[in-house]
């Protein structure tokens, strides 16, 4: 199944810099079916640095979802949908899609990580790339933490080089690991 990346414009805020789950769950309350589908991902909404570990939105801020082309009808009903992100009111404008496109480096800001150490990641992140055959060039950046519901996701960020392009459609569609919704293992194009 294809999927697609939407963007819409997000004012309201400020948020703290993890909002992931906050954002997760008031996306789910706002549009349960969308939701319940696992292959939804949703990127964490970026800012201007507010200090204090938080962000303002700003005139350029945006959600970023990758969803099955299928739900995109369903996706655009949350046009002007107001939501309660970490205790804040965070508003979604005008939205637009954009199909996937076959870029030879992919970035992901974060990948979930079973094992909190940088070799262990290597290793699982090799795996889990062999599983699904792609072969590629793969460079290990920054640690971070997430808040999941069950206590906190490591995961590291992620670049994968010299992809075919049948291997960065699906990688993209698919992504890698775990907690996409949580804006896990998603991957953008890099130039």
């Amino acid at each position: 199944m294809s999927h697609v990346d939407i963007a819409f414009a997000a004012t309201g805020g400020p948020l703290p810099r993890d909002h992931s789950l906050e954002l997760w769950r008031a996306l789910s309350r706002a549009a349960p079916a969308l939701f319940a589908d696992a292959s939804v991902a949703v990127l964490p909404v970026r800012g201007a640095s507010a200090g204090g570990g938080g962000i303002v939105l700003q005139r350029r801020s945006r959600l970023l979802m990758r969803i099955p082309e299928p739900a995109v009808e369903r996706a655009l009903a949350l046009c002007g949908a107001r939501l309660e992100v970490a205790g804040a009111p965070v508003t979604l404008g005008e939205a637009k899609t954009r199909p996937l496109a076959p870029y030879a480096t992919l970035y992901a800001h974060r990948v979930a990580a079973e094992c909190g150490d940088e070799q262990g990641f290597v290793r699982e992140a090799a795996d889990a790339l062999h599983r699904i055959e792609v072969v590629a060039e793969f460079i290990v950046g920054q640690r971070s933490l997430t808040r999941g519901e069950s206590g906190e996701i490591p995961g590291f960020s992620l670049m994968l080089a010299e992809l075919p392009a049948r291997q960065s459609l699906a990688l993209q569609a698919r992504g890698l690991g775990a907690h996409r919704g949580l804006g896990f293992g998603i991957f953008v194009g890099h130039k």
